[in-house]
Formats: C-alpha cells, sequence, structure tokens
C-alpha cells in the first residue's frame, strides 16, 4: 500500500474511533436525561364517572353517591386537589327543596366547602343546576386514604346525574 492510502486508513481509524466517541457521549447524554426524568413522580391522578340518575330519596340524611368513592395510596407526602362535579334536579316545593353536597375524607364530612343548590320559591318547575366543588389539601401524609362523595335533600323528590371525581396529587 502506498502512502495516500496509509494516510486514508488512518483517517479512517479516526473517524471511526472519533464517531464511536460521539455516540457514547449521545448515549450517555440521553441515559441521563431519562434518569433525570423518572426522578420526577408523575402526576397521579384518579377518576370516577357516574351517569345515570341517583334519586336522593331519603331527606336529612348524608347518602354516599354510587360510585364516587375513591382510595388512594400515597407513597410520599402530596398536595391533594379534588373536584366533583355533578348535574343536580331539584323539584320545587312549598318552601325549600335542595341538595348538598360534601367530600367525606378518611371517615370525616367536610362541611366547608359544600356545594348547595336548589328552589326556594315553591315553584314546582324542575331545576337543573350544574354542581361544582372543589377541595385542595397541602401536604397530605404518606399512606391510604378514602374519599367519598356524599349528598343531603331537603325532600325526597331530588336528584343526581353525570357525577364525576377527579383527584390529583401534587408533589410538596
Amino acid at each position: 500500500m502506498g502512502k495516500g492510502g496509509v494516510i486514508l486508513g488512518l483517517i479512517g481509524i479516526l473517524l471511526g474511533a472519533g464517531g464511536l466517541g460521539f455516540g457514547f457521549i449521545i448515549w450517555n447524554t440521553q441515559n441521563n436525561i431519562q434518569t433525570q426524568l423518572t426522578q420526577f413522580a408523575p402526576q397521579d391522578t384518579w377518576h370516577r364517572y357516574y351517569e345515570d340518575i341517583y334519586d336522593v330519596d331519603t331527606t336529612s340524611t348524608y347518602l354516599t353517591i354510587p360510585n364516587m368513592s375513591l382510595s388512594i395510596d400515597l407513597g410520599k407526602r402530596a398536595s391533594i386537589h379534588l373536584l366533583f362535579t355533578c348535574q343536580a334536579y331539584t323539584i320545587g316545593t312549598i318552601g325549600r327543596s335542595d341538595v348538598t353536597i360534601y367530600f367525606y375524607i378518611d371517615e370525616i364530612i367536610i362541611s366547608n366547602p359544600s356545594a348547595r343548590v336548589g328552589t326556594y320559591d315553591g315553584d314546582p318547575t324542575t331545576y337543573y343546576h350544574s354542581v361544582s366543588l372543589q377541595y385542595f389539601i397541602e401536604g397530605w401524609s404518606v399512606g391510604t386514604h378514602n374519599i367519598s362523595m356524599f349528598v343531603r335533600s331537603t325532600v325526597d323528590t331530588n336528584s343526581l346525574q353525570y357525577c364525576a371525581l377527579t383527584v390529583q396529587s401534587l408533589p410538596v
């Protein structure tokens, strides 16, 4: 082989070694980014939905809304955002006809915040109310927590439909 062939061979070896080195750097950087991404805990979200009509047929009693219960397990302290939405149907009576919705967390009824909708003027028309209730808990403890939705009604003709409960945990 001539002098030019040796030089071209050396250039080829240098380029190949440089390519391998560059490939290693890119691969290593990608792995470091992947490792950094997995260090961030994913934002955990739990959700329940119940579209059927739920007749609130017992008055002045805390009733559990069907399919609106979650059990979540936190591996580390987190802040929690709870969101409940539904459509409430209230039928006017002589006096008051309303429903009040509460969060029920770890066997404690949360009375504030609550959502209350209804009719108060004795109009016998059915009213449809969009209900939204949210609650934020900062720095919730590690462990299993139970979350449910309760409803109370002043009359036995009210009902709920299209209920949705969403719970998000956020890093502290």
